[in-house]
């Protein structure tokens, strides 16, 4: 066994509504560290009051009752400069809320594994590169150094793989030495659909798509405007006017849900209001059919999906669900109905995630990337020659000037260097010119989207091109170089073509943390007493 050094490197799956945390043992397991109330799963919600944070199911239970002072579904809003909601008063950055989670998540797994420094973070595939940020600085501000972050597909295609290589006693092990998965993953807020090819120590993503704003939350949303209509049609009064009402109903428009995706045919939601109080059964068909369009809504993505990895239901050998929502029982009915395939659910789908991403903190150390994990021998060899490839979920362009001399019309265009779905890391350059004479510097907008027009993609940041030579004529040549890396994120690298070197580049992202940022963020959570 490797005993050099030592390092309690863990997998995180930072979720809508539930995280979860694994670490690998010596024979290259992972295993789900329980919270303190010794569940798998705790819930992302954060209740604030003075230096306190409760995080987990009693925070969970706050917003069911009625305070107002709860966070949850943060992981939606990461990416914008503040949360929606101010919590006593103050409002709070989205990554430091996450962060708390994290924190929460971390100190409950040191009870026991002992001190936990490094970690894989789990995203979506379809986080474009300011919420990959974003959750890489929550990270950060939580006190842990972020090793690598990894799409959530391919942490649940790694988990599912190691799962099924039991019995040949590899870690890893693909039925017939490779295969075509299709991972289908409705979580809490998010949604994605990615095709994976899996073979022996290698797993590729051919394909992805999905929408940064679909998941469990909207179900949980429509069943809420069905009772709010309902109440209103009755007494002529708004339940949803009380944004403390509505946290109410949407906790036990989810727990409905709940109850439907077991298996029963009904269940009663109550809503009071004003003094009126409204009991509405809602059956397993109306459920259904209220929902109906967010399901079309996945359908689309993943035919979609199928189209751009130019492949058919024949050539996927599995359809692999990841994410609590998939336990609707609607979820998957569709997809065996337009696939002809059973969907696998062998794993849980709200722990899978996270093991994947222990598996790749493993592979990242068993590479030397990440110090020193405590294995057996032959379970460091066999991670260290895993090999994990990405795509990019969305083209990466620049806003450039485009000119129409007889119409005497100038417009900005999304210039795309990247291509989607190209594999990563991936690098290209192009040559623009300049638009005037005696500039010293030079804002570019870098872009990540499909459009054509510049205005209607997401605007990264903008790059900043400075310490040109000075008297440099109109059109004069400067390269910009656009770079992905293997997690997703951005850089950019710019040369002045007249004089032959390298220009200073900066992505100004306009909510972007700062380091100094991040520091004052990290100390107000080291602060906090987090139970």
């Amino acid at each position: 066994m490797s005993t050099v050094g030592r390092e309690n490197l863990v997998g995180i799956d930072l979720g809508t509504t539930f995280s979860v945390i694994a670490h690998l043992n010596a024979q290259g397991t992972a295993t789900v560290i329980p919270n303190s109330d010794a569940e798998p799963l705790t819930p992302s919600a954060i209740y604030l009051e003075g230096n306190t944070a409760i995080v987990g199911q009693a925070a969970r239970e706050a917003a069911a009752s009625g305070s107002g002072d709860v966070a949850m579904f943060v992981k939606r809003e990461l990416g914008r400069p503040v949360f929606s909601r101010a919590l006593g008063g103050r409002q709070y950055r989205p990554e430091t809320l996450s962060a708390i989670v994290l924190r929460k998540l971390k100190q409950d797994a040191e009870r026991h594994i002992g001190p936990i420094h490094k970690a894989v973070i789990t995203v979506p595939a379809f986080f474009d590169d300011t919420r990959r940020k974003a959750t890489q600085d929550a990270g950060r501000i939580a006190g842990l150094e972020v090793l690598d972050i990894i799409n959530e597909p391919t942490a649940a295609a790694l988990s599912y793989a190691a799962e099924g290589a039991g019995a040949t006693g590899k870690l890893i092990d693909i039925p017939g030495g490779q295969m075509t998965v299709l991972v289908y993953d409705l979580g809490g807020g998010t949604f994605d659909v990615t095709v994976v090819k899996l073979a022996d120590k290698h797993f590729e993503t051919i394909a992805t798509d999905g929408a940064v704003k679909l998941g469990g939350k909207d179900w949980d949303d429509k069943v809420v405007e069905y009772v709010a209509q309902e109440f209103r049609q009755q007494f002529n009064a708004n339940p949803l006017d009380d944004e403390q009402r509505r946290d109410v109903l949407a906790a036990q428009a989810e727990k409905a849900k709940r109850v439907l995706s077991r298996g029963l045919p009904s269940a009663t939601i109550e809503c009071f209001h004003e003094g009126h109080n409204l009991k509405v059964k809602l059956t397993r068909e109306k459920f259904e059919k209220l929902t109906e369009g967010l399901l079309s809504h996945t359908h689309i993505v993943t035919d979609l999906v199928l189209q751009q990895a130019k492949l058919t239901w024949n050539q996927v050998d599995r359809i692999l669900l990841v994410g609590g929502s998939t336990k609707m029982q609607m979820v998957p009915a569709m997809l065996q109905n337009i696939s002809g395939k059973k969907p696998d659910n062998s794993l849980d789908p709200d722990q899978v995630v996270a093991r994947g991403a222990a598996i790749h903190a493993g592979i990242l150390a068993a590479r030397g990337n990440a110090g020193e994990l405590v294995l057996d021998d032959g379970a460091l060899e066999e991670l260290g020659k895993i090999v994990v490839g990405n795509v990019n979920a969305y083209s990466l362009g620049v806003a450039a000037l485009k000119e129409d001399k007889v119409a005497k019309k100038r417009w900005r265009v999304n210039d795309i260097l990247i291509p989607k779905n190209t594999r990563l890391p991936a690098s290209f350059s192009r040559i623009y010119p300049l638009d005037r004479a005696g500039v010293s510097s030079v804002k570019v907008p870098i872009l990540e989207g499909e459009a054509p027009n510049a205005e209607d993609n997401i605007t990264i940041g903008e790059c900043v091109i400075s310490d040109l030579p000075p008297n440099l004529p109109a059109r004069s040549p400067i390269q910009v170089r656009l770079h992905y890396d293997g997690s997703g994120r951005i850089s950019v690298m710019a040369l002045d073509m007249t004089g032959g070197r390298l220009a200073q580049v900066e992505i100004k992202r306009e909510y972007g943390l700062t380091e100094a940022d991040i520091e004052r963020e990290r100390a107000f959570v080291d602060s906090l007493t987090i139970q």
